[in-house]
C-alpha cells in the first residue's frame, strides 16, 4: 500500500509541478471520444468519466475477446463464461439491460436468460479485430442515449477505411493471426481497404476456431457436478464487415455497412451427468449423455448520409437507417429415464429496424462559442422465443414452455444539447436534455396488456481549465430504463410444481440520478484523472414471491432502491522524463473504489466489484522496433457483509478470495510492416476467482473449482500489412 501511495503522491506532483508548466503543450486528454457528448470531443472537455479502448490498446494485450480487451479497465467488468460466453457488462455496480451496449451507434439487444441450463440469449456476438476504438462511459447517460443507459454505455465503433488508409489513393492489406492456450485457439484475420477518387471500401474477415476457456489446472477432471474443470466444449466463429462510402461532392458523403457474425459451439456437458432433476424424490430424472450444440449470429446492414449544408439550421446533418438481426439457437442433449434420448431446443430472436438523425450547429455569440447538437431517433422491435422438445427414441415432438410471448416495441425519442465554451474555452459548460417514449405490445393471443411509458432526462456538467495542465469537472445527469419484454410478459403457470409467474404490464421505468466530481491534471512527465461519484437509484424492479392458495406467486414490482458510490484514480508517468530512466519507460497506475446497498434493506449490492488496483510497467524502445510491459492486478476479497444477506434459512454467500495476477507482454518489429507479439498471463499460475463468477456460490455449491479463470497461460499474434 505504501508503493501506491507513493506513487499517486508522484503522479499529483509531476502533474502538477508548477515548473513544468513551460513545456510544450501535449496532453493525453486530447483525445477524441464521442461517446461523452455524441460528438467527436477531446476528454479534456467532457465533464465525466470517459475511457476509451484503442485498437492499437487491444492489440497490445492480445486480447482476443472483449472481456480481455476490457480486463484493466477499472469500474468495468465483462460478464459471462463457459457454454453461453460472453453475457453483458458491469459499469460502477450496474449491470445487465442497466448498460446500454452499442456497435457504430447501433442498440444490441440485451442478454435474455430465464434461468434454465437449457436457454441464453447472451451479447457475445462481436468481434474485437473489426474495432477502431472500445468507449466506457460511466454513469448515467439516458440524455444522450436513451433507456438502458442507467448506468452507463459501452459503445463499440468499428474501422472505417480511413483508419487504414494513408492521404490520397490508397491500397492497405492486413493479415493477422494468433494463438491463445487459454482457450486453445487460433485466429486468422485479413482487411482490405482502398481510396480510388471519392470511393472509399473496407473489407474484414476474421476466423476463430477454440475451444472452452480454461480453469485452473487443479481442478478435479472428473464427470459430474463436482467436476472441477471446464466442460469441453469446441467453439469456431466467422465474422465478415464491408463498408463502402462514396464522397458525392464537398457537402454529401453516403455510406453501406453490412456485416455478419456467426458463432457455434458443441461438446459434452460433463458436469451434468448423473445430474438428479428430481431431487432424490422423483425417479426417472437422472441426467446422461448431456452434449449441447449451439449457434449464434448476428446480422446488420445500414444506411448512412451526411451532409454538410452549413445553413442557418444545421451546420452539418448526418442520418442513419440500420436494420438487424440477432438470432441464438440452443440444442441440448441428455437421456433420462422418464424422456428418453431428448432434445431441448430453444431459439431467441431480436429483430431492429433504427432510425437516427444528428444536426449540429456551431454558433458564435458575443464572447461565447456554442456547439449544439440535437436531432431524433426511432426504432422498432420485435422478439420472439422458439421452444420445442424432440423425443429422440419416439420420434415425436411437443412445443416447449416459452415463458415470454412475442412481443413487439417501439422507442421514440428527441434530443438536444449545448456545448457552452466561455473564457477563451476556460470553461465549457454542456447540458443536455432529451425525452424518450416507450410502447410494448405483446402478442394477441397472449391476453396480455399493452405497456407504454416515458421519460425526460437531463444533464448538465462543467469543466474549468485552471491553465493548459489542470482541470477540474462537475457533472450532474439523469438515466433511466424502460422495463424489458421480459420483465412485463415473464408469464408461466406451473401449479403442478408449486408455483406461478404472473406478468406486470403496469412496471414503471427505473430511474438513476448521478453526481460526480472529478479533475485532470497532464504535463509532459506524466497525467492523471481522479474522479468521485454517488449514484441514486429508484423504482428498481425486482420480482416479489407471495404464498397464494398454498402456491408461490412471482410477479415483477418496482419495488427496490440502490446507492452506489465511490472513486476511481487513473495516472501515467513517462520515466525517462521523471527520473531519468532509458528513454520510452513509462508506468501507470489504476485504483477503483465502489460501495452499493439496497436502500430499503441496507444490504451489498451482489454486482458491487472489491477494490481492484492495476499497476502497469513499460519499455517502448525509441526506434519503435521492440518494446515490453507487465501489468498487475490486484483484487480484493468479497466476503461476509460484502454479499447482499442471505434469505432466512438459506446459506451464506461464498468468499471470493482476495488475488494478485501478473501478465507480461513484448513486441519485435523488424520492420515497419511486421509486429509479433507474445504474452505470459497470470505468468505466477494464480488460482482465483472473478467475482461474479461466484455470485449465488455457497459452501454447498458442487464444482465451484470449475468456475475458476485460467491458470499459466500464454498468447501470440503475428500481424503484417503491406
Amino acid at each position: 500500500m505504501n508503493y501506491k501511495l507513493t506513487f499517486i503522491a508522484s503522479s499529483v506532483v509531476l502533474a502538477l509541478s508548477p515548473s513544468l508548466h513551460a513545456q510544450d503543450d501535449v496532453s493525453i486528454f486530447d483525445e477524441v471520444v464521442v461517446s461523452g457528448t455524441r460528438s467527436e470531443q477531446s476528454i479534456k472537455n467532457v465533464p465525466s468519466s470517459v475511457s476509451k479502448m484503442s485498437s492499437e490498446d487491444i492489440e497490445q494485450n492480445l486480447a482476443t475477446d472483449i472481456k480481455q480487451a476490457l480486463k484493466y479497465e477499472p469500474g468495468v467488468t465483462v460478464n459471462g463464461r463457459g457454454r453461453f460466453g460472453m453475457e453483458d457488462f458491469t459499469i460502477r455496480g450496474m449491470s445487465g439491460n442497466r448498460v446500454k451496449v452499442m456497435v457504430d451507434g447501433v442498440e444490441q439487444p440485451s442478454s435474455y436468460n430465464p434461468g434454465a441450463d437449457v436457454m441464453r440469449k447472451n451479447s457475445n456476438t462481436f468481434e474485437v479485430d473489426t474495432l477502431t476504438a472500445i468507449e466506457v462511459n460511466k454513469g448515467p447517460s439516458s440524455s444522450l442515449y436513451g433507456s438502458d443507459a442507467l448506468g452507463g454505455t459501452v459503445l463499440m465503433r468499428t474501422k472505417n477505411p480511413e483508419d487504414l488508409l494513408g492521404a490520397g489513393d490508397d491500397t492497405h492489406v492486413g493479415l493477422k493471426t494468433g494463438y491463445a492456450s487459454a482457450n486453445d485457439e487460433y485466429k486468422a484475420t485479413i482487411e482490405v481497404a482502398n481510396r480510388t477518387g471519392d470511393v472509399e471500401s473496407l473489407l474484414i474477415y476474421t476466423y476463430r476456431d477454440g475451444h472452452e476457456t480454461e480453469a485452473h489446472g487443479d481442478g478435479a477432471d472428473i464427470v459430474g457436478p463436482d467436476r472441477g474443470t471446464a466442460n469441453p466444449f469446441n467453439i469456431a466463429s466467422h465474422n465478415v464487415l464491408g463498408k463502402l462510402f462514396y464522397q458525392i461532392n464537398n457537402d454529401h458523403h453516403v455510406g453501406l455497412t453490412g456485416e455478419y457474425y456467426t458463432r457455434s459451439g458443441d461438446g459434452r456437458i460433463l458436469s451434468r451427468e448423473g445430474y438428479d432433476g428430481g431431487g432424490g424424490f422423483m425417479p426417472g430424472f437422472v441426467y446422461t449423455n448431456v452434449s449441447a450444440d449451439d449457434k449464434d449470429e448476428r446480422v446488420r446492414v445500414g444506411f448512412e448520409h451526411e451532409w454538410l449544408a452549413s445553413n442557418v439550421a444545421f451546420d452539418s446533418l448526418e442520418w442513419k437507417l440500420n436494420w438487424s438481426r440477432s438470432e441464438s439457437e440452443h440444442d441440448s442433449y441428455d437421456h433420462t429415464d422418464n424422456y428418453g434420448n431428448r432434445n431441448r431446443a430453444r431459439s431467441g430472436t431480436d429483430e431492429s429496424l433504427q432510425f437516427d438523425a444528428q444536426l449540429q450547429k456551431e454558433l458564435q455569440l458575443a464572447s461565447t462559442r456554442h456547439e449544439l447538437t440535437y436531432g431524433v431517433s426511432a426504432s422498432d422491435n420485435s422478439f420472439e422465443l422458439e421452444y420445442m422438445d424432440y423425443f429422440l427414441d419416439s420420434g415425436t415432438s411437443k412445443p416447449g414452455p416459452a415463458e415470454v410471448p412475442k412481443s413487439d416495441s417501439e422507442k421514440r425519442a428527441i434530443f438536444a444539447q449545448d456545448q457552452m465554451f466561455f473564457m477563451n474555452d476556460m470553461l465549457v459548460v454542456t447540458a443536455g436534455l432529451r425525452y424518450d417514449d416507450f410502447k410494448a405490445t405483446p402478442d394477441s393471443a397472449s391476453g396480455l396488456e399493452e405497456h407504454n411509458s416515458d421519460a425526460l432526462t437531463s444533464r448538465l456538467g462543467a469543466v474549468y481549465h485552471w491553465n493548459n495542465y489542470f482541470s477540474t469537472y462537475a457533472q450532474y445527469s439523469e438515466g433511466f430504463r424502460a422495463p424489458t419484454i421480459h420483465e412485463l410478459y415473464y408469464d408461466k403457470d406451473n401449479a403442478a410444481h408449486g408455483y406461478k409467474i404472473v406478468s406486470n404490464p403496469d412496471l414503471k421505468p427505473e430511474e438513476s440520478q448521478s453526481y460526480e466530481i472529478g479533475l485532470r491534471a497532464s504535463n509532459t512527465i506524466g497525467a492523471l484523472e481522479l474522479a468521485a461519484f454517488y449514484n441514486d437509484y429508484k423504482n428498481f424492479i425486482k420480482s416479489d414471491t407471495q404464498k397464494e392458495g398454498g402456491l408461490d406467486v412471482t410477479t415483477n414490482e418496482n419495488i427496490d432502491a440502490a446507492k452506489v458510490y465511490g472513486a476511481e484514480f487513473k495516472s501515467s508517468i513517462w520515466l525517462d522524463e521523471a527520473f531519468g530512466a532509458p528513454m520510452g519507460s513509462y508506468a501507470r497506475l489504476s485504483l477503483a473504489y465502489l460501495e452499493g446497498e439496497d436502500k430499503n434493506t441496507g444490504e451489498s449490492l451482489d454486482t458491487i466489484a472489491p477494490f481492484t488496483t492495476v499497476m502497469g510497467l513499460g519499455y517502448d524502445a525509441p526506434s519503435e522496433m521492440w518494446g515490453s510491459a507487465m501489468n498487475v492486478t490486484l483484487v480484493a476479497a468479497k466476503s461476509g457483509s460484502d454479499w447482499e444477506e442471505p434469505e432466512t434459512g438459506k446459506e451464506p454467500n461464498l468468499e471470493a478470495p482476495s488475488y494478485t495476477v501478473v501478465d507480461l507482454t513484448a513486441y519485435y518489429r523488424p520492420v515497419n510492416e511486421l509486429t509479433l507479439r507474445a504474452g505470459l498471463f497470470n505468468a505466477f499460475d494464480e488460482k482465483y476467482w472473478q467475482y461474479q463468477d461466484l455470485e449465488g456460490a455457497t459452501a454447498s455449491t458442487r464444482g465451484v473449482d470449475s468456475l475458476t479463470q485460467p491458470g499459466r497461460n500464454w498468447g501470440v499474434t503475428l500481424d503484417y500489412n503491406f
